[in-house]
C-alpha cells in the first residue's frame, strides 16, 4: 500500500511540473503579435513547406492538421486567422481546384525569424542558469520520458 501511495505523490508531482513548465513556456514566448499555438504553426507550415518539392504550392491543410493533432475545422479557422493578418497565402492547384495550399507570405516569414531568435535567446538564457552539464542530464531524461510515452501510445 506504501508504494501506492509513493506513486500517486510522485505522479501528481510530475503532473504538475509539465504543467508549470507549459505555462512558463507558454508565456515567455508570447509577444504582442505572436501567441506559442500560431509560433507553432507557421513553424509547420514553413517546415513542410521545405521538406515538399521546392516548386510546390505549399502544404495542405490537412499535412497541418496532422502535424499539430489538430481537427480540421480548428485548424481552418487558425489558417483563417493567419490570412487575415497576411501570414499566409492561400493558392489554389490549377489542376485541381478542390485542392487548397497554404505557403507563408514575407510576413509571416519575417514573423516566424523574429519569434525563433526571441526562442533561441531565451533558451539560451535557461541554459546559461541551469549549466551545460545539467542541461545535457535534462536533455537525456526528456527524451527517455519522450521515447516511454510513443512506446506506451502505441501499445
Amino acid at each position: 500500500m506504501k508504494k501506492l501511495c509513493d506513486n500517486i505523490e510522485i505522479n501528481k508531482e510530475l503532473f504538475d511540473v509539465i504543467m508549470r513548465l507549459k505555462r512558463q513556456s507558454h508565456g515567455n514566448i508570447k509577444l504582442k503579435d505572436l501567441y506559442a499555438g500560431e509560433f507553432m504553426a507557421l513553424r509547420i507550415i514553413y517546415k513542410l513547406k521545405m521538406d515538399e518539392d521546392k516548386d510546390s504550392l505549399g502544404v495542405k491543410t490537412s499535412d497541418i492538421s496532422n502535424c499539430m493533432f489538430m481537427k480540421k475545422p480548428a485548424t481552418s479557422k487558425k489558417v483563417n486567422n493567419f490570412e487575415d493578418k497576411g501570414s499566409i497565402i492561400r493558392l489554389s492547384d490549377k489542376k485541381d481546384r478542390r485542392i487548397t495550399y497554404i505557403d507563408l507570405t514575407q510576413k509571416g516569414i519575417d514573423l516566424l525569424e523574429k519569434h525563433h531568435k526571441e526562442m533561441v535567446d531565451y533558451t539560451n538564457l535557461v541554459i546559461s542558469k541551469l549549466g551545460k552539464e545539467d542541461t545535457e542530464t535534462l536533455v537525456d531524461l526528456l527524451n527517455k520520458l519522450s521515447d516511454i510515452m510513443e512506446d506506451l501510445n502505441k501499445n
